[in-house]
């Protein structure tokens, strides 16, 4: 056998072993956003009631503190 069908043959036995062990990668931790939107979520479902809760608040407290900050900086007051 010539040497370059040799090498086209390893070449060939690399890349699929290379697909496999990526697509084992991909399902083992997927990559894609929806995916990772998808595992956050199930996080979020598995806290407790409360603890969602606490997080919601301290999000809706942390925007209302950024939007005074900003109306302060642009010189406007807040009644």
């Amino acid at each position: 056998m010539p040497n370059s069908v040799i090498v086209l043959l390893v070449v060939l036995a690399m890349s699929a072993v290379g697909t496999v062990l990526v697509v084992r990668g991909e399902r083992r931790r997927p990559s894609s956003y929806r995916s990772r939107w998808a595992a956050k979520m199930a996080e979020w479902h598995a806290l407790p009631t409360e603890v969602q809760a606490a997080r919601d608040e301290a999000a809706l407290h942390a925007g209302e503190a950024a939007e005074i900050a900003a109306a302060r900086a642009a010189g406007l007051s807040r009644p």
